[in-house]
């Protein structure tokens, strides 16, 4: 998906290539994607500025925030610290989803704390791969979406993980094909 511009707003550690920024790119669909993980190849803005820091996304329609907890109740380095993180940061360092078990388990625990659990792929949500769907293993796994499009042959989700294709506690972004199988809670 195509960048069309940025603004400058909360700086973001721990990007995929390993540095800090403040730039936050505009998606053309939508949304927006810290400049920390995407290889624009500069360190620099390569889009013209669109305004101001990116705006907390409004509560949509059919978004319930259920309970929460004041830590990260994740394993350091597992995809659930990951997603519990991703979720913090996009709260705008407000709330972490009280969910509990392995990340097989975390649609169900969703529902049962209050949170809104659907099928079709949105941005702001934790996408739960079952065992075996996109080559999750037998605990399942966790992402979070930064964004989605729409393909001639499909929908894809574009994700933030920890613990997937990099490796253990490390951070890596990926685009996969939307499946069934896979659950998103979604954050308001």
């Amino acid at each position: 998906m195509a960048i069309t511009c940025h603004p400058r707003g909360e700086v973001y550690n721990g990007g995929l290539y390993g540095r800090p920024t403040n730039i936050w790119n505009r998606l053309a669909g939508g949304g927006y994607v810290t400049d920390g993980m995407l290889e624009t190849g500069s360190n620099d803005p390569v889009v013209p500025v669109c305004g101001g820091p990116p705006a907390p996304a409004a509560v949509t329609s059919g978004r319930s925030t259920g309970q929460t907890r004041s830590i990260n109740a994740g394993v350091t380095g597992k995809c659930t610290w990951g997603a519990y993180q991703r979720s913090f940061e996009a709260s705008g360092n407000r709330l972490y989803p009280a969910l509990s078990g392995n990340a097989r388990n975390w649609a169900n625990s969703a529902r049962a704390t209050g949170w809104t659990v659907v099928d079709d792929a949105q941005p702001r949500s934790i996408v739960v791969f079952q065992p075996g769907v996109q080559g999750a293993l037998a605990n399942g796994h966790v992402a979070w979406v930064e964004s989605t499009s729409q393909r001639s042959d499909g929908r894809y989700i574009t994700l933030t993980e920890m613990n997937g294709a990099a490796g253990f506690n490390r951070w890596s972004s990926c685009t996969i094909k939307d499946v069934p199988g896979i659950a998103r809670i979604l954050l308001p």
